[in-house]
């Protein structure tokens, strides 16, 4: 909610020059701003967003969501769906109150709206028509959706088949391979050398590993002397998990480093493949330039990679794929087009046996480098009935939603004008 906010900030403080029409949805305005706030709420920094030419692939993606929507919510005007006075105002106290609870204080709250040059009640108008127009297009958008579920196709392999064009289209599936790379918290120095010390003291018999862990650890598992109970693979991140399934009970590791601070681990118990194990942790936040360290030495394997470098060879010396049976990077046939953001933009064009450049992924918590397969034959016997069900919902709503906007577009008057 506080991405909102911030949202609402910029439409406050932006200057009236950004404050233009362009485009009219109906009898509805679309704003510059309202594109501006758009990206920067996709992630693209202010001062960027604000400079964007309204003929870049960005502006113009982010005019035609807003467009959509606006789309949506007259369709939903003219079908009676839009809330009540009531329902609005409930649905806002609930954005409010959310929007509150992120702050420490109310008096936090109100620092903050002031720094920003806006009031509570100049936010309550501004989320009053957004959250209106929100709950609009879901009224809207939930009823064809129904409609359009009630007459999907029963066999999913069958309508696959009979429609790849579309399907290919939509699902844009790939065979992937990745390298998986962990972003890892810099300056970790002195909690390396405390816990270093710790587990000396651990080991001479000075201390036990859950003294010290309530001691030391800065978690909540500090109160049970660092158990963290019983855990399977994937439960936990990969670099942790990396190294706890190489212990055997009573063994200690570390300290070393995920992307969650810095550890000490020893693994109490193991029942097939199911393990339980405690830990000391020193946390240590990730910053931007933690983030930066990783993507350079991502872009430095990648330029290795394009010089030569076997891609198997490279997942074996450098990869920590979070799932463990994933030894080989190959992470098969992959719906690309169901991904979102930076991560699909980046893979989504990607020649047969072409290397992706490095990628944030797990919200910025790892880099990724991809690598298309040689060949991309989809063998969509690999999918379960589940997933071909599920690929079938998403291609038969998405072509049904495309027919949709198309629809209302011939029937709500679009202009758009960046003069």
């Amino acid at each position: 909610m506080i991405n909102i906010v911030f949202c609402v900030a910029v439409l406050v403080s932006a200057p009236m020059t950004l404050e233009r029409v362009i485009a009219v949805v109906g009898s509805e305005p679309v704003l510059h701003s309202d594109v501006v706030s758009l990206l920067i709420e996709s992630g693209i920094e202010q001062d960027t967003a604000y400079e964007i030419e309204p003929s870049s692939p960005s502006y113009q993606q982010a005019m035609e969501q807003i467009i959509e929507e606006k789309l949506l919510v007259e369709a939903a005007r003219r079908e009676g769906l839009y809330p009540d006075r009531q329902q609005i105002e409930d649905a806002v106290d609930e954005a409010m109150d959310e929007i509150r609870s992120s702050f420490y204080s109310e008096q936090e709250f109100m620092d903050y709206l002031g720094s920003m040059g806006t009031t509570v009640a100049a936010l309550r108008d501004s989320y009053s028509s957004m959250v209106g127009d929100n709950i609009a297009s879901e009224n809207y958008v939930r009823i064809k959706a129904g409609t359009a579920m009630s007459t999907m196709p029963s066999d999913a392999a069958a309508f696959i088949n009979e429609n790849l064009e579309i399907v290919l289209e939509v699902l844009a599936p790939a065979n992937l391979s990745w390298i998986y790379l962990p972003v890892l918290p810099g300056d970790t120095q002195e909690a390396e050398a405390l816990l270093s010390e710790v587990r000396v003291s651990i080991e001479a018999g000075e201390t036990t590993f859950s003294a010290a862990a309530a001691e030391y650890s800065q978690d909540g598992s500090a109160s049970t002397g660092g158990d963290l109970g019983w855990f399977s693979r994937g439960d936990m991140t990969a670099t942790f998990e990396g190294v706890v399934y190489s212990l055997e009970p009573g063994e200690i590791a570390g300290p070393f480093l995920t992307p969650f601070g810095v550890h000490l681990v020893k693994l109490t118990d193991r029942d097939e493949e199911r393990v339980r194990a405690s830990h000391i942790i020193i946390i240590a936040q990730l910053t931007p330039s933690d983030l930066d360290l990783r993507i350079q030495q991502a872009e430095e394997l990648v330029a290795d990679l394009e010089a030569g470098m076997d891609f198997a060879q490279a997942v074996n010396d450098f990869s920590l794929d979070p799932d463990p049976d994933n030894v080989d990077g190959y992470l098969g046939a992959v719906n690309v087009g169901a991904w979102e953001g930076e991560m699909r933009e980046t893979v989504i064009n990607l020649s047969p046996g072409e290397i992706s450049r490095p990628v944030a992924v797990e919200q910025d918590m790892a880099v990724a480098i991809f690598k298309t397969s040689d060949n991309q034959i989809i063998d969509w016997e690999v999918f379960s009935s589940d997933e071909l069900n599920s690929m079938l919902q998403s291609v038969y709503w998405q072509n049904y939603y495309s027919g949709m906007i198309e629809s209302l577009r011939s029937d709500i008057p679009v202009v758009v004008n960046f003069q």
